[in-house]
């Protein structure tokens, strides 16, 4: 499985606001920007859509910025992959919650790796938190 720029920015981002609710504090998405070296206007894209997916909530003002919405043991990369890429599943026919139409299916040779290679995957994304990250 391949995580695009994104998905990765995401999660560098999503640990950076972890770290910070730690201590009951908003970060902003500049900090993330300079401390990640991610370019602002994506990462205000990307936290956009984490706010949408439910992952963080924001605050305007001069002690505003981002925290996550939920803790940070209740978040696990599973959900954000998903929410992000869609799935993590290899190929479409062994996506569990879309699979895709396969004319090969009966008689396919890979799809019984690749439902393994799926089921793999998922055991350590969701059971990874940023909890587990952050410490």
């Amino acid at each position: 499985m391949k995580l695009s720029i994104r998905t990765d920015y995401a999660f560098r981002a999503l640990v950076e606001i972890a770290m910070a609710h730690k201590h009951q504090k908003y970060i902003a998405a500049k900090e993330i920007s300079e401390r990640e070296s991610i370019p602002v206007k994506f990462l205000e894209q990307i936290l956009a859509s984490l706010k949408k997916s439910g992952f963080v909530i924001s605050k305007k003002g001069t002690h505003g910025g981002y925290t996550l919405a939920r803790p940070p043991s209740e978040i696990t990369f599973g959900e954000v992959i998903c929410s992000l890429e869609g799935s993590t599943a290899p190929i479409g026919c062994v996506d569990s919650t879309n699979p895709k139409y396969c004319s090969e299916l009966w008689h396919c040779r890979f799809h019984l790796v690749m439902a393994k290679l799926r089921d793999a995957i998922s055991g350590v994304v969701d059971n990874t938190t940023l909890a587990d990250i952050c410490e």
